[in-house]
């Protein structure tokens, strides 16, 4: 499940993220990257993701281009790891926030 938040502005994901409802994830997060500030994510409920959907969430990073940035509120320690071993989590776009989700 995919639901707008307002505090911060964002997106709070919760279940699962992969080929079934991936170009569903994708439209949400590029709905939500026009504005002002920084875009949060909450994926403090998510149950799993596949590589896709990190391959979703390191595109809307990349295509922020300075403007704001994507905050990931509780990412899973398992996809903390992988986006780390990769390079990911250095992108400029990109920021691994705090364990505590966003409320909406």
């Amino acid at each position: 499940m995919i639901r707008r938040t307002s505090g911060p502005e964002g997106l709070s994901v919760s279940g699962v993220i992969d080929y079934y409802n991936l170009d569903s994830f994708a439209r949400s997060l590029n709905a939500s990257r026009e504005g002002e500030g920084d875009l949060h994510i909450d994926l403090g409920q998510l149950e799993f993701c596949d590589v896709g959907g990190i391959r979703v969430l390191v595109a809307a990073a990349e295509r922020v281009n300075g403007r704001r940035r994507l905050v990931l509120h509780g990412l899973p320690s398992q996809l903390q790891i992988v986006m780390t071993a990769v390079g990911w989590a250095d992108l400029p776009g990109l920021v691994i926030g705090d364990a505590e989700g966003v409320d909406g």
